[in-house]
């Protein structure tokens, strides 16, 4: 699709002066030619971008999305045309998103030591977030907990992380030979845990439970932790989320139900067609490299046989 720079700036000027003919003013145009413009790029798109059944001009959802988009265009195309004029040679700050449990246990405590000196920025989307950033251009490099196929993303493993039951303090010694031992357990869930529970379940008994039975809710793994600490119910966490907590005694990782450890690789993405980052390489390299340190590489290990429970 080739769009006419020309028409998104139209759109932009039209959207934040939320009228045809204010903007016309701005851009020194008339407003029929300014209609004309905004007519082609919504036949070119094929959506409507403004709702013009009301008063004031509004954006549609499809307007709302195009104009995050433009504004983040324009201000780092600006910002590239100034650091060309005034001769920055500083690199641009790397823009990270990643799920969060990761981001905010494993990411952010490497990132602070190894690009302490250098610009980025870190955000904690969803996994589905993250690979729609890396799609439209909004960050450089992703970290998630699933692979996604496509031909315009890179997906490589970079850390192997266990996935743990864990319990409140006074359940310490509990141990869960039997799926059906679950029936009575009430259960902390966070956002996109349904693949962590579910990987976790199928790796130790091959199968899941019938219900699970939820009693709170939360974004941050932090919260999940602290909820069971106090005694309110039960969830199933990464290890490096865990670890802390566990060590303190403010919660109990009771037996694996079989020998085998649940792991779960998490994945650096990338755009295909972008040009290699350096900080990014650095960081994949990094993580790998302390994966390997602590005994989890994040190459995929072979399956040993598991042991049924019955």
């Amino acid at each position: 699709m080739d769009l006419d720079p020309r028409y998104l700036e139209t759109f932009l000027t039209v959207s934040r002066e939320r009228g045809f003919s204010r903007a016309a003013t701005v851009l020194h145009r008339t407003q029929p030619a300014v209609s004309y413009q905004i007519r082609q790029l919504e036949q070119q798109l094929g959506t409507v971008l403004f709702d013009r059944t009301t008063r004031r001009l509004t954006l549609t959802d499809a307007g709302s999305k195009l104009h995050a988009l433009c504004e983040r265009f324009f201000d780092e195309f600006g910002q590239l045309a100034r650091s060309f004029k005034e001769g920055d040679t500083r690199p641009a700050p790397l823009r990270i998103a990643s799920v969060s449990g990761f981001g905010r246990h494993v990411l952010y405590p490497l990132l602070a030591s190894e690009l302490a000196a250098s610009p980025y920025s870190l955000r904690f989307p969803t996994a589905d977030q993250v690979f729609a950033s890396l799609e439209d251009g909004a960050c450089d490099v992703g970290f998630v907990y699933l692979p996604h196929v496509s031909s315009r993303l890179l997906t490589a493993p970079v850390w192997r992380e266990e996935l743990v039951l864990v319990g409140p303090p006074q359940a310490r010694g509990r141990a869960f030979p039997q799926l059906a031992d679950f029936e009575d357990l009430a259960f902390i869930t966070y956002d996109e845990c349904e693949y962590v529970f579910g990987k976790w379940f199928e790796g130790h008994y091959g199968r899941q439970p019938r219900s699970v039975r939820g009693t709170y809710h939360f974004e941050e793994l932090e919260e999940v932790l602290g909820t069971v600490a106090a005694g309110h119910g039960w969830s199933i966490l990464p290890d490096h989320c865990v670890a802390q907590a566990a060590r303190q005694g403010t919660v109990v990782i009771p037996p694996a139900p079989s020998r085998q450890p649940v792991v779960n690789l998490i994945y650096a993405v990338q755009r295909a067609s972008a040009p290699e980052n350096p900080l990014a390489r650095r960081i994949i390299e990094a993580l790998r490299t302390q994966g390997e340190q602590r005994g989890h590489s994040s190459k995929p290990r072979r399956k040993a046989p598991r042991r049924t429970a019955r």
